[in-house]
This record gives C-alpha cells, structure tokens and sequence, in this order.
C-alpha cells in the first residue's frame, strides 16, 4: 500500500495585507516574541524567526510606531512616514540581513506593495553614526545606495524576475537627484508573474568585514493592494439600481433622456407624440415565447445575466451611446431580445427567417461596440455576432439565446461606449431584422475560480495499484459564472521520477462523470513531490498547489490513524478533534498568527474544546503537532 498526505490553505490573489487586523496596543509592536514563527494578514502568511536566548527577531514584524526623530538601534520599529498609508495605524516592519523567503499556498499574480525607510535606516544614512557612513560622504558626492531586490519563483521552479528599488539613491551626477526615500512609494510587482513565493533582500553601497553596515530595515503596507496608478473602477451597472417593478421597464417616458446604473449613463430618446423610443430602456420582463413588436422589452434569457432580475433593451437608430467618467471598462453580458430572436428563427411579416427555407442563405446580425476616448476619437471597434448562418456547416449556425460575455478591455481607457446594428437582412428601409439587442452587468469585474474544498479536506487515498486519484470537479467554484465551464488542468509535478500524472474525465471506475486527477507513483520508490493544478474560467485563472508524500509500504490501519478529523466545522461554542495516534500537543490561532489556545496532550483519540462563544467569528488555524510532523486545518467560527 502507498499513502498520499496533502496539507495547504488557500490564498486569493484579490486579497490586501494592510495588517490592521493584527491587534496591537497604542504605540507599540509585534515581534514575534510569543513563538508563533509569523502572522497573517488579508490571507498571506508573514514569516518571523525570534530568538529566545537574545530576545533579537528577523523576518516581519508589526507596529503602529509613530517615531520619526530618535536616531539609533532602540527605534528599530518605526516608519520615518509616522504611520501606515494614508494615515492607517499599522504596518510591517521588515529585518533581514539575507535573504527573506515569503511562502505562498497557492501560486498568486500579486500587485505590488508600499514602503518605505525604516526610521532608524532613514536618520543613519542621512547622519551616519557609529557603525555607518553618512550617505554622500562629507561632501555629499560619494555614490551610494540603499536598495530593495525582489524577486519571484514560478510555478516551475523558475525565477520569474528581478526588481530593484531605490530607498536611497545618490549615485546621480546631479547632486540635487540625490535622496533618501521619506515617503510611502508603490512598488509594482506585476512583472513576477505568477509565482508560488517572493524573496526579499537588500544591498547598500555602505559594506564592511561582516557585511552590509547600512541598518538592514524597511517598512511595508498595502501588501497586494491597488496601485496609485490604477485607473478608478467605476460600479457595474447592472440595472438593479433602477429597482424596477416585477415583469415591467422604463423606457424614459418620464421625458428625462437617460438613466443612470453604476457609474454609467444610459442615454434615451422618447417621443411623446408617438409613444415610441430609441437608445437604451431598462426592463424585468421575462416572456420568452410571445413573437412580435409588443414583446419588444424582454430577453429571450429570460432573467438578466447571472440570474439577476434586471438588464437593459437596446433599440438604437443609428447609434446609441452610454456615457461615464474616463476609465477602463472589462465589458458587459450580451443577448438577443425575445422578438429579434423569434425574428431571426422563424420570420414574421417584415423580417426573413434566418437561414431561408433550406437554411443555407448565409444571414447574420451583429452589434458594433466602439470605445469613445474623451476627445471624441475611436479607440477600438469590436463587432458581436448574435446570429450567424454564413457556415459551411449548416450545424455550426446559430443565433444567440443566452447571456455571452463580450471583452472590452483591450479598449484601454474610454469615456463612452457606442453602439450599433447591421444585418444582412435589408430592404427597401433599412435593415428588416428587429433592431433589438440586450446588455447587462456593465463592467462587471469577473473573479477567478475559488478554492472551496482543498486537496487536504477530500482526506487520504490508498491504492493496490499505486494511482491515486484527487477529485478535481470539487476542488474550484466559479463564483460568478457555470462551474460546468470551469477547464481544470495540471500545471506542474515538482518530482516525475516519483510521480506522474493526468487530467482524465472519468478516470476512475468508480466515478465515470467526475473529472480526475489520477497520479501514478513509482514503485519502490518514497518521496515527497509539490503538484499544481488549475482552473480557468472566462479567462481568469486559479493555482491550488499541494504536496504528495509517499511512503512504501504503509498500512491502511496507519493511515486510519494518522487522519483528522475536526466537526462541526464551522462551529459556535464547541469542537470535537479527532486526534492522530500520535499527537503530542494542538494549538489554535487567529488569522493574524497570534495563540489563541496551547494543550498538551497525553494519548487521548478525541478531545472537546468548549465555552468558545466568546471568541470573534472569524477564520483560526488548528495545528495538530505529531510525533513525525504538523497537521493544519482551517475552521471557521461563526
């Protein structure tokens, strides 16, 4: 028998560290004297070494320091800024006079960070002291430097890329660009790519015998944030602001000329004397079956895009437009109204049935969406096809009766989107096809696939013939659109002289519509191998990365043992731990790595935690520690 143990926690690329949940006290810090070997924050894990015996720390610390005028060792927490960005109470305080590895459970693409000059690193290089030089020597023209280096590791194992940052830098011939950094600065670190850990490190001009004499800190926030550059994320429009009544629309009858959902501007033109109108309404009906003009506000999908109740009819003569504040837009939900559907399939008195009676004539219908930058130029033109019958194949023609994601985000930044049909059907009037189409969630921001049931909580698997086979369809959701268009792949296997593996719908017999990972090990062999695998969906793409152990042979009755298993999950005022025959002591933490709880433990198989309702909802960490390693799980409190 072969045993599979996987242990990993989940981290979502969204997520910002700004460390304000890490509870600290006025003016004070966190250094990692309780032992916990880190802490948490916006879902990332922040490792700190303490030593005991000297009471000394490297790695990441926490304050809310405020000091920005004691020179000197004895001020090592403080931030020459005086605070967090934007004012915020905390941020992390960074030693390393090496190297500083940063793990992550899953591979992430990350933003970037803040920082800044540690205030004790700040006033040595402006004033040198005992151990130091002042920066530019005596007549300021000396060339030095103080430097952060990051750098990224792949997926692959690789390194993705280097980048340098300056939080000293007089090496300029212009003495007048010389500078040591006082304020909070974005460090973009887009270019890494995605990435399973980040490493830290510092270089100075300023070396001695025993290494760099430059005080070897800096302060951070904002970790993963959103960079100041950033174009500002106007709110989706998704018509539910409108609050429209049950199976009714808005069709700007009020005389108004628009309306306005999320940050956009939906324009409307309606003629009182004929009761008619153009541009844009906004509509909760829901007929899919009644044909002709009088069913002219409803979407042959029914509800709106992702089950919403609302969503806009667009009737454009000529063109239409819809009008916002300069920015990026990533596009919005497409379809055909009920009557331009029931057109297009079966013809009515004015328009043709698409296709002809032999459904070879090549017909087709399409919106062209153009980006309209503030000066009034065409930045991008797109065309949407939402019927079309020009295939060789007659199969292969269709007309759109669902809600489709149609990009924009190539258009860069706009500040009016414009609008407009065309149809191969036209008569002596213009085009005959009903000039109706609908759109819904405007600039919606679709998330990648979550991790909702990792690797480690699907438990252990044995098997005779050395495969093991890992549940993917259970492993991602998509919290925004089908799981059934969720494409899971295998990225990686860090070891293949161990380990093999393939992505397989219906791999295992015992579950032929699941799709599998089935993992092949090597006989005789034991090891340990790191395995990522992966969902995209609508181009947005998710890492889960786990390892595999393999010992040879190993008992089923060990392995029985070795699970466990933690109920009710999530819990209110109790926890039952069914423990490991070998657990030596359990610990349970907060997200930001501090102790809530130590018990040593003495043989027992099971043990109840109780009078937990006074502990804050929220996610902990249990750790488990065993003769042979340390178990994890997440619990959630509620």
């Amino acid at each position: 028998m072969l045993g599979l143990w996987t242990a990993l926690f989940s981290v979502c690329a969204q997520n910002v560290a700004t460390f304000e949940s890490v509870q600290l006290d006025s003016a004070s810090w966190w250094n990692g004297s309780d032992g916990s070997g880190g802490f948490s924050s916006g879902g990332f894990r922040f490792p700190n070494d303490y030593n005991q015996e000297w009471s000394s720390w490297s790695g990441f610390s926490v304050s809310n320091m405020k000091d920005s005028t004691t020179a000197g060792w004895s001020n090592q927490y403080s931030a020459i800024t005086a605070g967090g960005v934007n004012n915020s109470e905390n941020y992390a305080v960074v030693y390393t006079s090496g190297e500083l590895k940063m793990e992550f459970d899953n591979p992430v693409s990350l933003s970037g960070l803040y920082v800044t000059n540690s205030t004790y690193a700040y006033l040595t290089m402006q004033n040198g002291d005992a151990y130091s030089k002042k920066f530019g020597g005596e007549d300021g023209t000396d060339p030095d430097y103080f430097k952060l280096i990051v750098s990224g590791t792949g997926i692959y194992g690789e390194e993705t890329a280097e980048i340098e940052f300056f939080l000293a830098d007089f090496t300029s011939e212009n003495d007048e660009d010389d500078y040591i950094l006082s304020t909070w600065k974005w460090v973009d670190l887009g270019s890494l790519g995605v990435v399973k850990n980040i490493k830290f490190r510092l270089e100075s001009s300023d070396v001695g015998d025993w290494g760099m004499n430059t005080p070897a800190y800096f302060c951070m926030d904002n970790f993963n944030g959103r960079s100041p550059d950033a174009v500002e994320i106007l709110t989706e429009a998704g018509m539910e602001d409108l609050n429209l009544q049950e199976d009714s629309f808005y069709n700007g009858s009020d005389g108004t000329g628009s309306f306005t959902s999320g940050g956009f501007t939906f324009q409307n033109s309606y003629n009182a004397e004929w009761g008619s109108w153009t541009g844009f309404a906004a509509s909760s009906k829901t007929d899919t079956t009644t044909a002709g003009w009088s069913n002219q506000y409803s979407a042959i999908a029914g509800l709106g895009a992702l089950e919403t109740e609302s969503y806009a009819v667009v009737y454009p003569l000529g063109f239409s437009e819809i009008g916002f504040s300069e920015t990026t837009v990533s596009g919005f939900y497409i379809t055909n109204s009920t009557y331009t559907y029931l057109s297009m399939l079966n013809g009515d008195d004015y328009a043709k049935k698409f296709g002809g009676q032999d459904g070879n004539d090549p017909d087709w219908f399409k919106v062209t969406i153009s980006g309209i930058s503030s000066s009034g130029d065409t930045i991008e033109t797109v065309d949407y096809y939402l019927a079309d019958f020009r295939f060789d194949e007659n199969e292969k023609d269709y007309i759109i009766n669902d809600w489709q994601w149609v990009d924009l985000s190539s258009f860069g930044k706009i500040s009016k989107l414009r609008f407009s049909l065309s149809s191969s059907d036209m008569g002596a009037w213009g085009m005959n096809t009903p000039g109706y189409f609908c759109i819904d969630q405007l600039n919606h921001q679709d998330l990648p696939p979550e991790i909702v049931n990792p690797v480690a909580t699907i438990g252990e698997e044995t098997n005779p013939e050395r495969v093991f086979y890992v549940d993917m369809d259970s492993v991602f959701s998509d919290p925004d659109n089908p799981d059934s268009q969720i494409e899971l792949a295998l990225e990686f296997i860090e070891n293949t002289n161990l380990l093999t593996g393939t992505v397989v719908k219906g791999g295992n017999p015992n579950f032929p519509e699941k799709t599998m990972l089935s993992l092949n090990v090597t006989p005789e062999m034991t090891g340990e191998s790191e395995v990522i695998i992966s969902a995209t969906s609508n181009g947005k793409k998710a890492y889960h990365s786990f390892s595999v152990v393999v010992q040879y042979p190993v008992a089923a009755e060990f392995m029985a043992q070795e699970k466990l298993n933690v109920y009710p999950n999530p819990f209110k005022n109790h926890l039952n731990i069914d423990l490991p025959h070998s657990a030596k002591s359990i610990m349970l933490t907060n997200q930001s790595g501090q102790v809530i709880l130590k018990q040593r433990l003495h043989n027992e198989s099971n043990i109840k935690l109780t009078a937990l309702d006074s502990y804050q909802a929220g996610v902990y960490i249990l750790i488990i520690k065993t003769a042979g390693d340390n178990i994890s799980r997440k619990i959630l409190k509620f």
